[in-house]
């Protein structure tokens, strides 16, 4: 394994954090308690819903959100090829069919114009992701939705605080799962977080997360363990307090970038609508060729910087062949993109040496 000495995420622990996981784990509630709940209530309120529940992972906000929505054995969810395989897994292991259709080249977002031809008798949903911190065009996608008569589930892991249109990313579709893993702009350790506007939704969330009981020992649904514990909780409610300024020191970084590396015609920096608002849980750019990018993220590596290719194509992993017989060729924009594209370090603690490090590294190697 390379020794990397600049990483792509490291999380940000304050010494307020770590007194607040402190104090929550010196209480009685190591498990789910008061904490999760003033927390939910705060994310509720930030996003301007309803409800919210709060869950040990993005991809257990996903699956419950299925659940919740009775998705089967048999249904279909139009979803983005171009995304950690966590998205369209979460269909599969419900016994749905995931249908993938191509991205937009600009964002690389599930693109709506396709959507409506992929819709069928089956069809019970819609997941985009909003793509490394920017909302997809998900007013569309919703309007589409409620059109066909199916729900969105929005897969908004990378997306607390983003904005679409002046409104809320995880304030608009049917269903909005984030992820606080730790290298999202809020981490809690590990967790996650439903937000919809649907009271009956939420409730059946909030049973399916411990183990489908509406009381102790009283199994009303098939559900599992999915509940956040107070500890974790605890470390959300001191992050939210700095959400806004985590996101504005993330988008100061990629405009660092952004002016280091705009004049290199071998690259595409990130391309940001000017009705969304960009939270940069990931920096990416796009080189015209996979010659350039492998040879820039090859140097990089020598020189002890981490990269990331976000993403490969989901369709085209092993188990997805096997599984739907998908081959090269189906969707092309997102097949050439994953060739191209380069996740590059962007952290709290990151200094403009280290972004000069890097992009003196690329200016080098795109002569």
């Amino acid at each position: 394994m390379p020794q990397f000495k600049i990483h792509v995420a490291q999380p940000n622990i304050t010494e307020n954090d770590a007194k607040a996981m402190y104090d929550a784990v010196r209480s009685n509630f190591l498990g789910p308690g008061p904490i999760v709940e003033q927390f939910e209530k705060e994310v509720a309120d930030y996003l301007g819903v309803k409800e919210t529940v709060a869950v040990n992972s993005g991809t257990s906000s996903m699956l419950l959100s299925l659940d919740a929505l009775g998705i089967k054995d048999g249904d279909e969810v139009i979803t983005t090829p171009f995304t950690f395989a966590a998205t369209s897994n979460v269909i599969i292991q419900r016994n749905a069919r995931p249908i993938f259709v191509d991205i937009e080249p600009e964002t690389f977002n599930l693109d709506p114009k396709k959507i409506e031809s992929a819709i069928t008798e089956k069809t019970k949903a819609i997941m985009p992701i909003d793509y490394g911190g920017q909302s997809a065009e998900i007013i569309e996608i919703n309007e589409i939705a409620t059109k066909h008569g199916i729900s969105v589930i929005e897969d908004a892991a990378p997306a607390l605080g983003a904005t679409h249109k002046n409104k809320k990313i995880g304030s608009v579709s049917t269903m909005s799962g984030f992820s606080f893993g730790p290298d999202k702009n809020l981490n809690t350790g590990e967790g996650g977080l439903i937000s919809t506007n649907n009271h009956e939704l939420a409730e059946k969330c909030r049973i399916l997360r411990k183990n489908g009981t509406d009381g102790r020992y009283h199994h009303v649904m098939i559900g599992w363990n999915a509940k956040m514990p107070d500890p974790n909780a605890a470390l959300g409610i001191s992050q939210l307090k700095r959400i806004d300024s985590i996101i504005d020191k993330k988008n100061h970084l990629a405009n660092y970038y952004n002016t280091k590396l705009d004049n290199i015609s071998e690259i595409t920096i990130p391309i940001v609508r000017d009705y969304n608002k960009h939270t940069f849980m990931l920096y990416v750019i796009l080189f015209n060729d996979n010659k350039s990018r492998e040879k820039v993220r090859t140097e990089l590596e020598k020189n002890g910087v981490e990269t990331r290719i976000n993403f490969p194509p989901v369709h085209l992993q092993p188990i997805y062949r096997k599984l739907y017989n998908f081959s090269e060729g189906m969707l092309p924009i997102c097949e050439d993109i994953s060739k191209r594209v380069l996740g590059l370090p962007i952290f709290l603690t990151m200094t403009e040496e280290e972004q000069d490090f890097i992009t003196d590294i690329i200016q080098k190697n795109c002569r």
